[in-house]
């Protein structure tokens, strides 16, 4: 591996190691996982590996790599995103399905009326 490459990792590890958690916390956050372990191991790596793309490309081009080495890079890092979030999605389309089965539609209530603030 030549020196590029591994400035271009490593700027890569230290966003990723404070970007990722963030993201995929912000993204839990919004949606909740229900997949169980493996399933939130998928959606942090692939969320992790999708905030770091513009970090590294923008690394591989300022540090002189050009094209030539921003544009595997980042299409790696893409696709390797991709990859981890359809087997997150293998994990987590079952039990979505069944969590989101569980909860009964009950309609507009007195109670939700009165909350709303309308």
């Amino acid at each position: 591996m030549d020196d590029l490459l591994l400035k271009i990792l490593a700027v890569t590890a230290v966003f990723a190691l404070i970007f990722g958690p963030l993201a995929t916390r912000s993204s839990m956050r919004r949606e909740p996982v229900y997949g169980g372990t493996l399933a939130k191991v998928f959606h942090f790596l692939g969320v992790t590996l999708l905030v770091v793309v513009l970090p590294s490309v923008l690394t591989a081009l300022i540090l002189g790599g050009g094209f030539r080495v921003a544009f595997p890079v980042g299409m790696t890092l893409l696709l390797s995103s991709l990859v981890m979030l359809v087997i997150f999605a293998v994990f987590e389309r079952p039990a979505r399905t069944a969590a989101l089965a569980d909860a009964e539609d009950r309609g507009w209530t007195e109670k939700d009326a009165r909350t709303s603030g309308l």
